[in-house]
């Protein structure tokens, strides 16, 4: 040993003696200015000076060492100077150097470690008192003056304080209080009281500077050294000083307080049983540098009285513990037994770990993080001009879309997985990432297609067109009519129009689906933080998201709205959630209050069913007793604003269709089976992509189970609640064929959290916070590139498979734009179904008739003898024009799913040719247009 009681290796000698001698020198320094330790000429009114050291050695908890500094800085008392030490990251320090104004930031000039780090901090600072705070912990307001309070007393040496832990996901119900020591915070058998104790908590401690130099400083071979579990430097710190000065105190004060953040990753029972054992290990350490005497004293007391009393609490029915935290404090005690018996037989010590040069893979992975974001948007840029729209075939886009740009998406997610792994990302790079997805998705039809895509999206567009010509909307329009009952997306789309000055929302509809997702970032990201503070895992959820939302309900529609306002409204009530063992959250102020009940209106009058799953989704949240003071107003407001507008407005529409709801109810089985049971008529394209939308939807769902069993901090959050919300309405009605669809779609933002945290902690989690041994932690790591290229495949099939369908060429708009200005008033418009542009347009004067919504027998004359059954459907009613539009996108619609029985379009076609009574009115390349004249008989020449 040297003489500041640090080992000599036999090769650094001369440097010991140096810092021996700079200590000693700093030692005397201070003690010639300051009195000697006991003396009475110390004034009780004398304040110390403050110097408030926090050391750093990752980028990754960024934001909580800005919550730190500020804490400190906003304190009632403020620090003479605080400073910030920087363990062998250079990024770190230049980054803290520019954004932390007034805070001294230093490299750690001696060993890497947290020990190292504290040496240079107190060797750097000038205070009396030099106070310590962990990069994760943020202080109390009144932390600095409870602190200097007590070292009014000239025998106090040392001060520590309590140390609250900040739960990421909430305490877990088996983890017993009187263990928090594992996770660095104060546990429940310390005082209650200001009180003298043997040695502090590390992430909440002070000394007289004097006495650390004095002393030697920490210990370089104990401590954490980066993500090393081992610890117990402060308590061997506390033993020399207490030894060095029998009449000194170091002194326990509760009210100085600091919040320690506890992430997920630390609240898993492999990761305490691996802290109980490193804890072991580090007493055996202690031990034999300080004797197992003064070692031990603490832990004796703690065996004796506090384990048994915690037992005998969670035993005892009704106890304050639960009792789960019984096997947690056995397990505890075994471990840390363990560790502490197999430290006393290595005898030796861990060396203190050399910093670690960056090595090839980590720079190569960082590169990677980096530039495939660029490179990917450089290849779909580039892709874009490679594209036939007119080779689309039964695949849609996938047929035509060129290599450059499944290079790019290849690419994207093998990038995506290499900025998760990389703990330099920063926020802003997940987002781009995230948009590029969003771009890659959504702004590719937007950037090849010349005309809006979907029929749906055509639809409301004359919907709303309806309402900006009329002023209102009909009551009376057949399938319609439903928009007239919930007319809100059409009102603020009404009330845009003119005041831009557009003419249409035809002008804006194509951007609809890019909009509408990017809009939907900001929401998942609040929603994810309120599950979890790690900003990759956040972000991880997110870019899932999206990258397995193949439903396609973001077309300009009232539900693609609708489920936007949905997740604000439960993002913004869940954020307000009490976390369990966290802090009593604010109440809600009057302007989230405000903001939330008008989402809630909105959603109320624009759509029918997302009130429905709204409610449920509330109602499952106001479960657990703790929520209900925030849940329970919401739920209220959103079953009585619902309850109102379905018995006023919308009350005709539900008596006359009460029938078929009340029908639905009673038919749980095929409700979930429709839209995702029939593929019959189908073809094997189509095939290929109904099994790609279900084992997507498998895989999303398996993986959050799997989560909830295996993840307890996803299983004692609110993401079960929310995933299993929708799920009743599965079998509560089939809603056209789409119910099964939206039911995914409104658990996805759970269900994706949930994915997340299974896939991403092995590529996230530290070596001792993960408890998964190195080979297989690589092997998992490797894996989730893997699952994320095979969803990708998976999500292009899904959402780009349809896309001969939902495209339409310019020839079809432009024959369809003709029937629409052609058409006289109270013409009946018959199609083989409604895919074509202008399908609706001024759909109040215009009848129509679609081929594939008859009866099974009518589909079938018409397959047989189109003119005859053609001449049957239309011949009904007083006289009338009757028009027949035929196109490329009903033919493909129909090929593709079965609609009709095979061959009847073509069939069709080839029966009406050279009729005189089906004369072609106007012809395209992809459209012809015939008017329905009445059957020639005998009689009628």
């Amino acid at each position: 040993m040297n003489a500041l009681g640090f080992r000599d290796n036999g090769t650094g000698m001369r440097q010991a003696v140096r810092s021996a001698l700079v200590s000693w020198r700093r030692a005397t320094a201070v003690t010639e200015e300051a009195p000697a330790f006991g003396e009475d000429a110390a004034s009780e009114h004398t304040v110390p000076s403050l110097a408030v050291v926090i050391c750093a050695y990752t980028l990754d908890r960024w934001e909580q060492l800005l919550d730190a500094v500020r804490s400190v800085q906003r304190q009632h008392h403020p620090a003479d100077e605080i400073l910030l030490v920087v363990d062998h990251c250079p990024e770190l320090a230049r980054r803290a150097a520019e954004a932390l104004p007034g805070v001294r930031v230093l490299p750690n000039a001696e060993a890497q470690g947290l020990s190292g780090g504290r040496n240079t901090g107190v060797c750097a600072a000038h205070g009396d008192v030099v106070a310590f705070l962990d990069d994760d912990a943020a202080a109390d307001p009144d932390w600095t003056a409870r602190l200097l309070a007590a070292y009014r007393d000239p025998r106090v040496l040392g001060v520590g304080g309590l140390v609250r832990p900040l739960w990421e996901t909430g305490r877990p119900g088996w983890f017993p209080p009187e263990f928090d020591w594992v996770v660095g915070c104060s546990y429940r058998g310390l005082p209650q009281h200001a009180a003298p104790v043997r040695n502090f908590i590390g992430a909440n401690m002070s000394f007289r500077r004097a006495a650390v130099l004095a002393a030697g400083g920490f210990r370089t071979d104990l401590g954490r050294i980066g993500t090393r579990p081992l610890g117990c430097e402060e308590t061997e710190l506390c033993l020399r000083i207490s030894a060095a000065h029998p009449g000194a105190t170091l002194r326990y004060e509760p009210s100085a307080a600091v919040r320690h953040h506890v992430p997920a990753a630390r609240t898993t029972r492999r990761y305490f049983r691996a802290r109980c054992y490193a804890e072991g290990l580090s007493k055996a350490a202690v031990t034999r540098h300080s004797g197992s005497g003064p070692a031990l004293a603490s832990e004796r007391t703690y065996l004796r009285h506090t384990v048994p009393a915690a037992v005998a609490e969670g035993l005892r029915p009704g106890g304050e513990s639960p009792p789960s935290t019984v096997p947690a404090l056995a397990t505890g005690v075994a471990a840390t037994a363990l560790g502490y018996a197999i430290g006393r037989l290595r005898r030796t010590e861990a060396p203190a770990a050399r910093p670690a040069p960056r090595t090839r893979a980590r720079a190569a992975v960082h590169a990677l993080a980096v530039l495939a974001l660029p490179v990917a948007l450089v290849l779909w840029l580039v892709s874009l001009r490679e594209v036939d729209l007119g080779a689309m075939g039964d695949l849609g886009l996938v047929h035509v879309l060129p290599v450059t740009y499944w290079t790019g998406l290849v690419l994207l997610g093998v990038g995506v997985c290499a900025a998760l792994s990389d703990r330099r990302t920063r926020g802003f790079h997940f987002a781009g990432y995230v948009l590029a997805l969003i771009t890659f998705l959504h702004a590719t039809p937007l950037a090849l297609y010349p005309e809006l895509r979907y029929s749906w999206a055509w639809k409301h567009v004359a919907v709303t067109d309806v309402l900006l010509s009329s002023g209102t909307l009909p009551t009376k329009a057949g399938l319609l009519a439903v928009y007239a009952r919930w007319p809100g997306f059409f009102w603020l789309n009404d009330l845009f129009v003119q005041h831009t000055g557009m003419h249409s929302p035809s002008v804006y509809a194509s951007w609809f689906p890019l909009l509408i997702n990017v809009a939907l970032v900001a929401p998942l990201v609040v929603l994810y933080r309120s599950f979890t503070r790690s900003r990759r895992l956040v972000w991880g959820a997110v870019f899932l998201f999206f990258a397995c939302s193949w439903v396609g309900q973001d077309y300009f529609s009232p539900q693609a709205f609708a489920f936007l306002l949905y997740v604000c409204v439960i993002a913004a009530v869940v954020r307000r959630l009490p976390r369990k063992g966290g802090p009593k959250p604010a109440r809600p102020s009057l302007g989230w209050a405000v903001l939330v009940l008008l989402a809630i209106v909105v959603i109320v009058v624009s759509h029918p069913l997302t009130p429905m799953l709204m409610t449920g989704s509330l109602l499952l949240l106001a479960l657990p007793r703790r929520n209900r003071a925030v849940v329970v107003p919401v739920l209220l407001a959103a079953l009585t604003l619902t309850l109102a507008w379905d018995l006023t407005a919308a009350r005709p529409y539900l008596e006359q269709n009460l029938h078929s709801i009340l029908t639905g109810l009673t038919q749980p089985e095929s409700n979930a089976g429709s839209g995702v049971l029939g593929l019959a008529g189908a073809t094997t394209g189509q095939i290929a992509v109904a099994w790609a939308d279900r084992i997507l939807s498998a895989v999303v769902f398996l993986f959050a189970a799997l989560a909830v069993v295996l993840r307890p901090t996803v299983r004692h959050s609110a993401v079960p609640l929310l995933a299993i919300a929708p799920l009743p309405w599965a079998v509560a009605n089939s809603y056209g064929g789409e119910m099964i669809f939206r039911v995914y779609l409104f658990a996805l933002p759970a269900t994706a959290f949930g994915a997340a945290a299974l896939l991403l902690p092995p590529l996230l989690a530290t070596a001792h916070g993960s408890g998964l041994r190195r080979p297989l932690r690589r092997l998992r790591a490797a894996a989730v590139p893997v699952v994320i290229v095979t969803l990708f495949a998976a999500l292009s099939l899904a959402y780009f498979g349809k896309e001969n369908v939902n495209y339409f060429t310019p020839s079809e708009t432009v024959a369809a734009k003709w029937l629409a200005r052609h058409a006289p008033e109270g013409s009946l418009i018959v199609g083989a179904t409604d895919y074509f542009p202008y399908a609706y347009t001024d759909y109040p004067y215009h009848d129509r008739l679609w081929l594939s919504e008859a009866a099974p027998d009518d589909q079938r004359q018409v397959s047989r003898d189109p003119v005859s059954e053609l001449h049957v459907l239309t011949g009904a009613g007083p006289p009338r024009p009757v028009f027949l539009i035929l196109n490329r996108a009903q033919e493909a619609q129909v090929t593709a799913t079965g609609a009709l029985p095979p061959g009847t379009i073509a069939h069709i076609k080839r029966a009406v040719a050279h009729r005189s009574d089906f004369p072609v009115v106007h012809r395209t390349a992809d459209a012809v247009i015939y008017r329905i004249l009445p059957e020639r008989t005998p009689g009628n020449p």
